[in-house]
């Protein structure tokens, strides 16, 4: 459950326009003696002020958002009018409520006894993981922040894969990030798991988080993981289609996007190649409509996605990558899958399904649903189970107990990381 606000005084919140008025200069003006905003880790955000002036302040109002929303939070602290005014407001926050990295903007509006108004001048707030020392590595529009000795050689690795995913993505896919992306790397689920939003308390105990898109452009990653360089290219896939797509109106189908993650990676990995060339022999592939949904078996996971693999491996050897390029663009515009696929390539999903398995050797099915229904698929974060050595699926949530193994919704996007 969340804790809501917690205030210094009586307050309302409201989404307004974010846009201040310059202050006046005109007999009476407020003068601004302290304007403070600071924060607390994955604790609360503080804003406070000061102020004074000849004539009396009948209204203090505080507006603040976050630099990357177009919708600004009004809270109207309580205070006593006067000539001296103290306003102070205080936000709780859940762990991970707030990726790292965040920059507000904030400005307070005071309204005098004459009816006038005056604006303190927008100021910005930089929220970050201010737990450890970070370091920063630049490599084109991304920055890797790291902490610790010994740290430096990690980093440049993980860069240089992060480097060559999106080299792939553009060459292969036809998607480029135009946008700069912020990747944390904490050395061990401990620190990371305090940026986390946090889920049951017997779920944190079993589960390691690998890697997690937080936001548009922040980006979580374990990098003591054995196959980091992995999630990092699954994750920042994730993040560009997600840019290359946002729209207001539908999602990217999950199939394609975590097909093109799964390809960003490179090769698929032998647990999913397993599952699918298995499913293939048996003629029990999972119809492509069913690959959008997220119930289902569990223990098909691996066949999952070792499919949207296919999927889109079978869509750029036949179509090229300039379909592809196009129908991310159509997907952009809000269009729904069926109508997006007609558009670019003239298929419905049931087309899509019965060409891919033509493809395989298969016959086109009876039924767009012979197959059954899909599985689950969790929405956000690359995790494996804490006693999990080997590679791990994204954004499947993993924990291993006396049932064996399961899986459990996960935590992206819109908490687009998955």
């Amino acid at each position: 459950m969340r804790k809501g606000l917690s205030l210094v005084g009586l307050s309302l919140v409201v989404l307004v326009a974010f846009s201040p008025v310059p202050v006046s200069r005109a007999e009476g003006a407020v003068r601004v003696l302290q304007n403070r905003a600071s924060f607390r880790f994955s604790q609360n955000l503080s804003f406070s002020l000061v102020a004074e002036s000849d004539q009396e302040i009948k209204d203090v109002a505080l507006y603040y958002r976050r630099r990357s929303e177009r919708v600004t939070s009004r809270v109207a602290p309580q205070f006593t009018p006067g000539r001296h005014v103290e306003a102070t407001f205080k936000k709780d926050l859940e762990p991970g409520e707030i990726p790292p990295g965040t920059t507000f903007e904030y400005y307070w509006r005071l309204s005098l006894a004459d009816g006038t108004q005056s604006d303190t001048p927008t100021q910005t707030l930089l929220y970050d993981d201010d737990r450890f020392a970070w370091q920063t590595l630049q490599a084109g529009n991304l920055t890797l922040l790291y902490y610790g000795e010994g740290q430096a050689p990690l980093a440049q690795q993980l860069a240089q894969a992060a480097q060559a995913a999106l080299a792939r993505m553009q060459s292969q896919v036809g998607v480029t990030l135009n946008s700069p992306v912020r990747i944390y790397i904490y050395q061990n689920s401990n620190d990371m798991r305090g940026a986390l939003a946090a889920r049951s308390e017997g779920f944190d105990e079993r589960v390691v988080t690998l890697g997690v898109a937080v936001s548009d452009n922040t980006l979580l990653l374990l990098g003591s993981h054995t196959g980091v360089e992995q999630t990092i290219a699954h994750e920042l896939s994730h993040i560009v289609v997600g840019l290359a797509t946002k729209n207001p109106y539908s999602p990217v189908p999950r199939w394609l996007d975590e097909g093109l993650a799964m390809y960003a990676e490179g090769s698929l990995p032998a647990e999913n190649l397993r599952a699918f060339n298995d499913a293939v022999a048996h003629d029990r592939l999972i119809s492509v409509r069913s690959l959008s949904g997220y119930t289902g078996d569990a223990s098909q996971v691996d066949l999952y996605y070792g499919e949207v693999y296919s999927l889109v491996d079978f869509m750029l050897r036949t179509f090229g990558r300039d379909k592809m390029a196009e129908l991310l663009k159509v997907f952009k515009e809000g269009t729904y899958p069926d109508d997006a696929l007609r558009q670019v390539y003239g298929l419905s999903l049931d087309g899509l399904d019965a060409a891919w398995r033509t493809s395989l050797g298969l016959k086109p099915r009876t039924t767009a649903t012979a197959a059954g229904p899909a599985p689950t698929v969790p929405k956000a974060g690359t995790a494996a189970p804490r006693d999990s050595g080997g590679g791990a699926l994204c954004p499947a949530t993993g924990f291993l107990g006396a049932l064996g193994l399961l899986l459990a919704v996960g935590l992206r996007r819109p908490a687009r990381s998955a």
